[in-house]
């Protein structure tokens, strides 16, 4: 049910958006928008099928230990 409702409002605010967006600003932003979107709506829709995300935060842990030692 909740993915369900994840795609009934991504559908409903990105096309709200979208049409709003396109009337008044270049494509470049307008593309950039829909990345932006498509991506919030891709964790989304896998964070509302009971999907384990891994948190970003560890890999950038991990990294600036390596850096610094």
């Amino acid at each position: 049910m909740n993915t369900v409702a994840v795609i009934f409002l991504y559908a409903i605010i990105g096309s709200i958006e979208t049409v709003s967006l396109y009337k008044n600003n270049p494509k470049k932003e307008c593309v950039l928008y829909e990345i932006a979107l498509l991506t919030a709506f891709i964790i989304s829709l896998l964070l509302s099928a009971g999907v384990e995300l891994p948190n970003p935060a560890d890999y950038i842990r991990h990294m600036v230990e390596r850096l610094v030692g």
